[in-house]
């Protein structure tokens, strides 16, 4: 059971939202599940996702499903699509369109290919939001800044370097997890890459790679040609991760590693506290992001409110135990 400490709503929205679920509810605020039952309209919102396969996602979801059952008057339907896969999302976005549900969160595998449908669920009255993307003509949207998040990694790890490599760091190389079909997250590990570059840190791995697995296999492949390698950047928390149990296995020592990656997950939380290898993520404020699917949703349906909106990032580290057990509540 998720627990939500605090309520987020976008700028302008609370007030747009609350008079139009007490319209179309006559419950008195009680139960969420009873009063669904009063309502005279439910809002269906759909969030599709193309990462379902990933912790952080699924966690999301969950959120999401969760206070949108605690908004009353709202169904949040969610996309099973792992791995990127076009025809899975597309057959469930075409499948949310016609049944002309109230609104659509997306993150497209690929924005042209759904330009089509967005013109025709436009058309029948479905507010079309994105995530984490931009689509032309969109009713809003829900997301975060990839470029600050790298910015906020390559700057640690800047100060990093300053700090355990006061003699150079012309004897260490770098390897980095990229997911080149999502291209809006590109920040993440551009701007660290520019980062490693002006150090003159040779990137000696740059490989697709968005799960633990795969993670795990990158950074065992990479220490076995490469002893030399000191630091792994993850685009996603995931993938440092299993990065992060390569390198346990190995002989490098935690001192000497700079391990990050991006979104905040326990397991990455639970790496930073305990001194190991791992040493920063780029944590999404995840209450705030999933209140926005439903709050930005209900904006654009209701034509009142903000429906655009970006949820915060937190640079999680040893040196801050506040925001790094902050951050951990939000998984219990």
């Amino acid at each position: 059971m998720f627990k939500f400490p605090k309520t987020y709503f976008t700028a302008g929205s609370l007030a747009a939202i609350s008079a139009i679920l007490l319209t179309a509810c006559n419950g008195d605020g009680g139960d969420a599940a009873a009063a669904n039952e009063d309502c005279e309209e439910t809002y269906t919102i759909g969030f599709s996702h193309p990462l379902g396969e990933v912790d952080f996602v699924n966690t999301l979801k969950s959120y999401t499903e969760e206070y949108g059952a605690e908004t009353e008057c709202v169904d949040v339907l969610l996309d099973g699509t792992i791995e990127s896969n076009l025809e899975s999302q597309r057959e469930t976005i075409e499948s949310w369109v016609n049944q002309g549900i109230d609104a659509i969160v997306l993150w497209p595998a690929d924005v042209g290919a759904f330009a089509g449908l967005q013109s025709q669920a436009q058309d029948n009255g479905t507010a079309w939001l994105t995530y984490s993307s931009q689509m032309d003509g969109q009713d809003g949207s829900v997301g975060f800044d990839n470029e600050y998040s790298g910015q906020m990694i390559a700057d640690h790890l800047d100060e990093w370097l300053d700090e355990n490599y006061s003699d150079g760091t012309e004897d260490i190389t770098a390897a980095i997890a990229e997911i080149p079909s999502l291209p809006p997250l590109a920040g993440r590990w551009q701007v660290p890459a520019e980062l490693l570059e002006e150090r003159g840190i040779e990137i000696v791995s740059l490989q697709d790679c968005g799960d633990t697995s795969c993670g795990r296999q990158v950074a065992e492949d990479v220490i076995a040609e490469h002893d030399d390698v000191r630091i792994f950047i993850g685009t996603n928390d995931d993938a440092a991760v299993g990065a992060l149990g390569a390198f346990q296995a190995s002989d490098i020592p935690p001192e000497e590693t700079y391990i990050a990656g991006n979104d905040g997950i326990p397991e990455a939380f639970e790496a930073i506290e305990s001194d190991t290898h791992y040493k920063a993520s780029a944590a999404i404020d995840i209450e705030h992001l999933a209140h926005s699917i439903v709050d930005n949703s209900l904006a654009a349906i209701v034509g009142e409110g903000n429906p655009d909106d970006e949820s915060p990032y937190h640079l999680v580290h040893p040196d801050d135990q506040d925001l790094l057990d902050e951050m951990k509540a939000q998984f219990e």
